[in-house]
């Protein structure tokens, strides 16, 4: 067991918070700018296992093998890290996530199978394993039983730490037959505030202007598990989906839905207003796992009334979790490096940083801190 749990590591440094160097592979297409767009291989250092960067086939990672076990001292560590990464072709993606995520935290003697398990995920198409979203199968009267335990009508955020405290990596679908597809919970589409630090404190969610008597919408379909009035959030809906979300939408002036409604995506269950702590009418909107608020920008493009990918990638941090859509790319911030020069760097611009992040122009950047580029 302690050895399967070795293997939990591929993915996660892929997607996660972990200070690494951009390393060019290959050029493409301009795209916002005049400047060519970079496709990074998330490093950490310069050296890798074989000491290239390109990709070996099995048989001559063999060869290698077998010259080093012939030294008359061989070098166990990279011994056996060689026979740690042949195996990384049998793992599912969350196993390689849980891999990459265990082998960083043991060390830095690890690095440079680290990179070299990054270089191999660059070219490697991992298929979704049936097992990853076991959790769909489950039949209950009441959305995502098998990850939550309980359905409380009573408040909109009845979890305690305790129901997330073990875990790690878990992937999530957001669209599916059985559940269906996103659908934008207002009309029209005007970001007033978005996720993050703001006045001091931190706002869980993202606002959306509406006037008093818009028609509110499911984002996605599933059951309403409370509609009530409940301090700053005024009149408040909370809805659990299958996969495991609760989408959360605030200052409401009418409920058109009750708790244990079954909704389907772009079901009116409310009339906008501006209850609870608002200074003017708008719809407040989270999305939540297990109770901790996800930033809505990392999963839906509110602008395009559209999801940033059909999957995503929850990766456990110190606060809560951090979700990671398939097919983002992301850049890890070094000394030096400020807003404009890393939009250069990656044909975009300082605005759709800033939007990707859910940060400002004027935020600090951290040496370490991970960027989304596209």
């Amino acid at each position: 067991m302690g050895f399967r749990k070795y293997y939990f590591v591929l993915l996660v440094l892929v997607l996660s918070s972990i200070s690494f160097a951009a390393v060019e592979t290959e050029k493409e297409p301009p795209t916002k700018s005049d400047k060519p767009v970079k496709k990074a291989v998330v490093m950490y250092g310069e050296q890798t296992l074989f000491n290239t960067l390109e990709q070996l086939d099995d048989e001559h990672i063999q060869l290698h093998y077998d010259s080093l076990k012939k030294l008359a001292n061989p070098p166990q560590l990279i011994m056996s890290q060689i026979e740690l990464f042949l195996t990384v072709k049998t793992l599912t993606k969350l196993e390689a996530a849980l891999l990459l995520d265990s082998l960083f935290d043991s060390g830095d003697e690890h690095y440079a199978l680290i990179n070299q398990i990054n270089l191999f995920l660059i070219d490697h198409d991992f298929s979704d394993a049936e097992e990853e979203f076991a959790y769909l199968e489950h039949n209950s009267n009441y959305p995502a039983q098998l990850i939550y335990g309980s359905w409380i009508t009573t408040k909109p955020h009845p979890y305690s730490p305790e129901l997330y405290k073990t875990d790690t990596t878990q992937r999530l679908k957001l669209v599916d037959r059985s559940f269906g597809d996103y659908v934008s919970p207002v009309d029209k589409i005007v970001v007033t505030s978005r996720f993050g630090h703001r006045w001091g404190k931190t706002h869980r969610g993202i606002d959306l202007d509406l006037q008093v008597w818009d028609e509110v919408k499911s984002a996605f379909s599933g059951k309403v598990r409370f509609a009530g009035y409940f301090g700053g959030y005024g009149r408040v809906v909370v809805v659990r989906h299958d996969n495991g979300l609760e989408t959360l939408y605030a200052h409401l002036h009418r409920f058109k839905v009750k708790a244990g409604d079954d909704v389907k995506a772009g079901n009116l269950i409310a009339l906008g207003g501006s209850s609870g702590n608002s200074s003017g009418s708008h719809l407040h909107f989270e999305v939540r796992y297990k109770g901790v608020a996800l930033n809505p920008d990392q999963i839906i493009d509110f602008e395009n009334k559209a999801l940033v990918a059909q999957k995503i990638t929850l990766i456990k941090n110190s606060w809560g979790f951090t979700a990671i859509p398939d097919g983002v790319e992301y850049y890890t911030v070094r000394r030096g490096d400020y807003l404009f020069k890393i939009a250069e760097e990656y044909g975009t611009t300082c605005n759709d940083l800033c939007k990707m992040n859910g940060i400002r122009r004027n935020t600090p950047l951290q040496v370490g801190q991970k960027i989304r580029v596209i």
